[in-house]
């Protein structure tokens, strides 16, 4: 996950761009996955995404990049559900 805009990484001033890539084992089919964004304001899932993998394909693939202002010290974490498989979710840290 980045934070970084303008430099100052201050809670409502800058944005959390979170990325994430996977990889599967070869079995083909459509990957689906969301974003889940937690601050002061609460947790909040993103629309599920999707992407298709080909059978025996077992490069990485990257996910769309989540960008958000947080109000708050949160977290945001990336969950697969299909297949079914969280990832833990990454804290971060606003400057005063």
């Amino acid at each position: 996950m980045a934070w970084k805009v303008n430099g100052s990484n201050k809670c409502k001033l800058d944005t959390i761009t979170a990325n994430g890539t996977f990889q599967t084992n070869g079995v083909g089919g459509t990957v689906t996955y969301k974003w889940i964004r937690t601050d002061s304001n609460g947790t909040q899932a993103q629309p599920l995404l999707s992407i298709v993998v080909a059978a025996g394909d077992t490069s990485a693939h990257s996910v769309a990049p989540d960008q958000w202002i947080p109000a708050s010290n949160g977290s945001e974490q990336l969950v697969f559900t299909n297949p079914s498989l969280s990832v833990a979710p990454q804290s971060f840290t606003c400057r005063p």
